[in-house]
């Protein structure tokens, strides 16, 4: 049932009778659990809420049939429970188009000829982090102005599994394993007290791999280009001293990308290095991960759930997805 209503969905050859599975100007798929495909459409940049009253009034129309499971019985269960004693990091990324005078929008939300500002807010991802992962960031015996590297192995994973940029690449694309180029992440100490240190992270980052410009929607083929992203970061991470927990992470990377993005129904397009496109990505705690009924999780990111659906191993350790992904490139 539910392989059905995915495959109508990833063919866009939906019933006549059901919607396309979109909510049309975001990435999220819309579907009942008895596998009937839905529809909506946000309007304008502040129409996310009146979109789903929409969905939700078209769902209570439906029959019993069309809207429940005849069972619940099989291999499709709630969503995971994030690591025991780790975070969760809520992550928006942005392109930031401009029009000629310089404004990254018009006062009255008009689209900026392709920048996909039709889709009216930031698409969301997300990264988790291991209990070891959250303690390797909190120094035992702090002072102001000590400054630290993030461990090199979970700088790598921000890069490759938190700066995918979902809005450009439509989860066309990812990065490689390879595609770290350079990359510094630092942690200062700026306030310390009995109860809590505040530290700056700061860094920069380059992110380069291969990718393919294709016409749409033929998807004939134009020429292999290089997706490029140089980046600062910049943020603020608050660790309550007693529990030995990060209570705050707020961190935000802006910087150049060159290389293949999609703009909605004009197709895909290249940004090159003499005219990159800025793209900024914010990062925040989810407060909510460990909380929440299962059934009321945020899911994964795409990366963790679907690249790595088979081989979870390599979202935890980015070098075992290097080493396995080496191997296969000389076969």
């Amino acid at each position: 049932m539910y392989q059905d209503a995915w495959k109508r969905f990833y063919v866009a050859k939906p019933r006549p009778e059901e919607g396309a599975g979109w909510l049309h100007g975001t990435q999220l798929v819309l579907m009942t659990s008895a596998g009937r495909l839905l529809e909506g459409r946000v309007k304008d940049q502040n129409g996310m809420a009146s979109a789903l009253r929409e969905v939700l009034e078209d769902y209570a129309r439906l029959n019993d049939a069309e809207r429940l499971a005849l069972s619940v019985d099989g291999e499709i269960l709630p969503q995971p429970v994030p690591p025991p004693g780790g975070l969760v990091l809520t992550i928006y990324d942005r392109p930031l188009g401009h029009d000629e005078n310089g404004k990254y929008r018009f006062p009255d939300g008009k689209d900026l000829g392709g920048f996909r500002t039709h889709a009216p807010h930031g698409q969301r991802s997300s990264l988790w982090l291991t209990a070891a992962e959250q303690k390797s960031l909190i120094p035992e015996n702090p002072q102001i102005g000590q400054t630290h590297d993030v461990p090199t192995k979970l700088a790598r994973r921000i890069a490759l599994y938190g700066l995918v940029p979902q809005t450009l690449w439509v989860v066309e694309e990812t990065w490689k394993p390879n595609s770290v180029l350079a990359e510094e992440l630092k942690l200062t100490i700026s306030e310390v007290s009995a109860e809590k240190m505040r530290m700056r992270v700061h860094g920069s980052v380059l992110l380069s791999g291969p990718g393919v410009l294709h016409e749409w929607p033929e998807h004939k083929f134009i020429k292999n280009l290089e997706n490029r992203y140089d980046a600062r970061l910049e943020g603020i991470l608050d660790i309550d001293r007693s529990k030995q927990k990060i209570v705050r992470w707020d961190m935000a990377a802006l910087g150049n990308f060159s290389g293949r993005w999609f703009a909605g129904n004009n197709g895909w397009k290249e940004a090159t290095t003499a005219t990159p496109l800025a793209l900024g990505f914010a990062f925040e705690l989810d407060q909510s991960a460990y909380s929440l009924l299962a059934e009321r999780r945020r899911p994964r990111s795409f990366m963790h759930a679907y690249i790595f659906r088979e081989q979870e191993e390599h979202y935890w350790d980015p070098d075992k997805w290097l080493t396995d992904w080496a191997k296969r490139q000389n076969k």
